[in-house]
């Protein structure tokens, strides 16, 4: 581990504040745009199914008809344009079944990660899952992968990094959160360079009662995140060892 990994102060006191005070943890305003997102691309699903899709799917009974009643070289024709409608329809399919379900039912942290920040990246996300986080909840994984997402989209440029890995470790109360992002030969990571990134961050931390700091090394971008945990970590707590620490894994 390098020396710039160095954890951030423990913020126990702060997230005893936060719960005495009824201040709403971070799940409720992420859970809250997660269904928003769910809503949209579910209408959106319903959108293609009730029109593209059903129509395409009527296409083919009637080039089926239209090539009984023609001759030969029209059949081949037509058999021709009930190939490419095919194709059409299974891609119009495909995209259904990306919009909806969302988010897809989880196969864990590693694979939720990779498919909500798949559209993002030019290459897979790489995930470490550290001590803690094979204990993971799924709410608490889903936050993970919004705040992963939030923060690609947020920092990141236009043009995807070349490469990213998120390290992911957790204790009883908060979840530990450390992106690596490396950018594509001569181009440029963060939108509006890094004092406008460090300000994109902070305003997400502070919208989720998280902290957080971002660090440039060289044409590397690191993003730490300590996220207070929900109310729903019984097999966590009961498995946490007393005086137990955790630091981020640095890569």
């Amino acid at each position: 581990m390098s020396e710039d990994s160095t954890r951030f102060p423990a913020p126990r006191a702060a997230a005893e504040d936060r719960a005495g005070q009824g201040t709403a943890p971070p799940h409720l305003l992420l859970d809250m745009v997660r269904r928003l997102r769910a809503r949209e691309r579910g209408y959106l699903a319903g959108l293609l199914h009730d029109g593209p899709v059903q129509e395409l799917a009527a296409v083919p009974l009637e080039l089926a008809e239209a090539r009984r009643a023609t001759g030969t070289a029209q059949r081949d024709e037509l058999g021709v344009v009930a190939q490419q409608v095919d194709a059409a329809s299974r891609s119009l399919r495909g995209l259904q079944d990306e919009f909806w379900p969302f988010p897809r039912p989880s196969s864990g942290l590693a694979a939720s990660l990779k498919q909500r920040t798949g559209w993002l990246l030019d290459t897979p996300l790489a995930v470490d899952a550290g001590a803690g986080a094979a204990g993971l909840p799924e709410a608490d994984i889903q936050v993970v992968a919004d705040i992963v997402e939030l923060i690609l989209a947020g920092l990141a440029s236009t043009e995807a990094p070349a490469r990213a890995l998120a390290a992911v470790q957790a204790d009883q109360d908060l979840i530990f959160l450390q992106l690596n992002m490396t950018p594509a030969p001569g181009s440029d990571l963060v939108s509006g360079g890094p004092a406008a990134a460090r300000a994109s961050l902070r305003s997400l931390a502070a919208a989720i009662g998280a902290r957080a700091d971002l660090d440039l090394h060289g044409r590397r971008l690191r993003v730490r995140m300590e996220i207070p945990r929900g109310p729903h970590q019984p097999a966590l707590r009961a498995a946490a060892a007393p005086g137990a620490t955790i630091s981020p894994v640095d890569h």
